[in-house]
């Protein structure tokens, strides 16, 4: 898999995007999404496991592995970690094959003091066994971020001030 920095957000070929406005404090949202080992009880069932793999395992230049449903395994750099604001990854390896460039978005806006705007956004370069159903992996993948998402919001809300 080949490396990219965050603007490949604006120029791969596939772009995946989803958006919610959750009724959550941004530090809260910040918060979850940044305890990596705790993704798979809000991210959803694609999700079986998110492990660091630095330390320290936050930050630009931390790492992680990510294990999916169906035995793909993803490691992941982080090329951008903005607290509370921004937060991104390239992938660095994924087995089976299936992207050939990978990097991964999520901008939180705060909407007053408590609700948070969340966009996250996956752009790729699939492999060339997957372009025939790009469509469908499009419209499946936006479809699991947006409930994502949403687990995201209410897991974030349950966290004590």
């Amino acid at each position: 898999m080949e490396e990219r920095d965050l603007s490949f957000i604006d120029t791969a070929p596939v772009r995946i995007e989803a958006s919610r406005t959750v009724a959550a404090p941004r530090q809260s949202v910040w918060d979850v999404l940044c305890d990596h080992r705790g993704w798979p009880s809000w991210f959803g069932p694609a999700l079986v496991s998110c492990e660091p793999t630095s330390e320290p395992d936050h930050g630009v230049g931390s790492t992680r592995t990510v294990k999916l449903r169906g035995g793909a395994t993803v490691e992941e750099r982080f090329i951008a970690w903005d607290e509370p604001e921004l937060w991104s990854f390239t992938g660095t390896s994924m087995k089976p094959a299936l992207f050939r460039e990978l990097v991964e978005r999520v901008v939180l806006a705060p909407i007053g003091e408590e609700r948070t705007r969340i966009t996250y956004t996956m752009a790729l370069t699939p492999s060339p066994a997957l372009w025939p159903v790009v469509p469908l992996l499009k419209l499946g993948v936006s479809r699991s971020l947006g409930q994502a998402l949403e687990a995201l919001g209410r897991t974030a809300a349950a966290r004590p001030a």
